[in-house]
């Protein structure tokens, strides 16, 4: 029996992520870092293409497996592997599957919070759309108060304080009652 072209490609997509993902998990300590628990997530769909991605917190790091060893704490289900491809590639990924979650058209099974998780490593490796981090500083420069601007005079500047005032003494009762301030002068961390 052939399968449609969606189904190979998606299943190609699943198996070509999984690859560079188990090759990061064993040599980006970016990815490292994130792998702290033991959880296994599950990419499918209902044409017939499946992935499962075990990850290891005793190692730090990924194995693929066609099916899920048990049930997944996560399983993401495309009711088409065409609808997957074009989840899955887009540059607002999360998005389009939570509106197919909505809407039809994807599942998610399991914990949510996995699959923005898993988002987030898939882009460690194929780094489709924006990333956290800008590319370049940001292009505003550093810039002072502008005393000549026509609403300086309007603005009340005061100097820095060292110390709180005596006189502020609702504001010294607040501050002692901080334990930034109690426990590194010797006072033990209370229980809970």
């Amino acid at each position: 029996m052939r399968q449609a072209p969606s189904v190979t490609a998606f299943r190609a997509l699943l198996g070509g992520l999984g690859g560079a993902m188990v090759v990061a998990s064993h040599t980006s300590a970016r990815f490292r870092r994130q792998v702290t628990r033991d959880v296994t997530i599950e990419v499918s769909c209902d044409d017939g293409a499946c992935q499962a991605y075990v990850f290891s917190a005793k190692t730090r790091t990924m194995r693929l497996a066609r099916v899920a060893d048990g049930e997944p704490h996560c399983a993401i289900r495309f009711d088409t592997a065409a609808i997957g491809l074009r989840s899955l590639l887009s540059r607002r990924a999360v998005g389009r599957i939570v509106e197919g979650w909505q809407y039809g058209g994807a599942r998610i099974e399991g914990k949510p919070t996995f699959a923005v998780w898993f988002h987030g490593l898939t882009r460690i490796v194929a780094p489709i759309g924006p990333s956290r981090l800008p590319r370049r500083p940001i292009p505003i420069p550093d810039r002072s108060v502008e005393q000549s601007a026509p609403w300086a005079q309007r603005v009340v500047r005061e100097p820095p304080l060292v110390e709180l005032p005596r006189e502020q003494q609702d504001a010294w009762r607040a501050r002692a009652k901080l334990l930034q301030v109690r426990v590194p002068g010797g006072e033990p961390l209370p229980p809970g």
